[in-house]
């Protein structure tokens, strides 16, 4: 009898274990989750884990109950490039970010700062040359090397022109030519020329009608066809050097392929030396005007000259020309376009 009992109650073990194990997997399961809202939830923070197939237009429709606040959103969240693409696993900041609680606000007197940054700039000779030595280059005509492409320490041939004094030893820039750089306002006059550098050359021997050298540094592909010009520097740190004058000049044009301008980017400019402008000086970008006018063409018959000057970012000049300058666009809060002002402040 008692043996009976004991079998009986082993058994009743089993199965209540067996059904508690069970019950633990099912309430449990990985694929299942154990709380389902009707929209998705942020944290204590503001922050929502992007899911798939989430954008903003549809997450603004579900947090705020308007599509269209979309813009809004996207500016709380400056880690977004694209506003069209939203990669699950993301955190997007739902609410409007607050300072902390110590922050000072301080109003100004417009929302377009004229504070001009105090910087040293690491340049590089990007692609531009005056029109004097463009005119005086030589040509890479023929190489010793059997092979298309040339690269460093491959031999060459250079010819130059009758008047050029060339010497064993000296050192000349390999570029390639891009085009005519023409002023925005008048087409016909070409004020410098488009470059590629492509690397340096020594010369070996220079005692016959092709000059041998020898390509020491190469910064892509080089082919016969290829020209050469003066040794100049590839990359210097320019800072601040005060005005003496004002002068007002216009961006000619940009050194990337691009229909407008931002901060960071080469421009040339069409004043240079021979305006008293030389590396450092520094140029404050203007225009007047309706803000709209820049987008749909109409002026509505208003003469700009009613307007103001206003300040819409900094030129800073990396190198000068006798006629050009070449500068690099160190603050702009608007895109920049070719023929914008541009006004060299004295004693800034």
């Amino acid at each position: 009898m008692a043996s009976w009992i004991r079998s009986v109650l082993i058994a009743s073990t089993l199965v209540i274990v067996t059904w508690t194990s069970m019950g633990q997997a099912s309430a449990y399961d990985l694929e299942t989750p154990s709380i389902v809202t009707k929209t998705p939830t942020i944290g204590r923070r503001g922050l929502y884990i992007v899911q798939p197939d989430d954008t903003l237009w549809d997450l603004c429709e579900v947090f705020f109950g308007e599509p269209w606040f979309w813009p809004s959103l996207w500016s709380y969240n400056p880690q977004i490039t694209n506003p069209h693409w939203l990669f699950p696993g993301d955190l997007i900041q739902i609410r409007r970010p607050q300072p902390p609680g110590n922050t000072t606000l301080i109003w100004s007197d417009s929302r377009y700062t004229n504070e001009k940054p105090n910087l040293e700039i690491l340049s590089r000779y990007v692609g531009y040359l005056p029109d004097r030595p463009f005119r005086r280059s030589g040509e890479i005509v023929h190489a010793r090397e059997s092979h298309v492409t040339l690269g460093e320490y491959d031999e060459i041939y250079i010819q130059f022109g009758v008047d050029t004094e060339v010497r064993k030893g000296q050192r000349f820039t390999i570029y390639r030519y891009e085009g005519q750089l023409q002023h925005p306002k008048d087409g016909d006059l070409v004020i410098g020329h488009k470059i590629r550098h492509l690397g340096i050359a020594k010369v070996l021997s220079a005692d016959s009608q092709f000059v041998k050298a020898l390509i020491l540094k190469s910064y892509e592909e080089i082919h016969r066809g290829d020209l050469i010009t003066s040794i100049f520097p590839h990359a210097w740190v320019v800072g601040p050097v005060e005005n003496e004058s004002e002068v007002i000049a216009q961006i000619v044009d940009y050194q990337s392929p691009t229909t407008f301008a931002g901060q960071w980017q080469y421009v040339y400019i069409d004043k240079g030396r021979n305006d008293g402008i030389v590396r450092g000086n520094r140029f404050v970008i203007e225009r007047r005007g309706d803000g709209l006018w820049e987008l749909d063409g109409n002026t509505d018959d208003i003469p700009v000259t009613k307007f103001p000057w206003e300040t819409y970012g900094e030129v800073m000049v990396v190198e000068s020309f006798e006629e050009t300058s070449l500068g690099i666009v160190s603050r702009a809060i608007r895109e920049l376009v070719r023929g914008d002002r541009l006004r060299m402040e004295p004693g800034y």
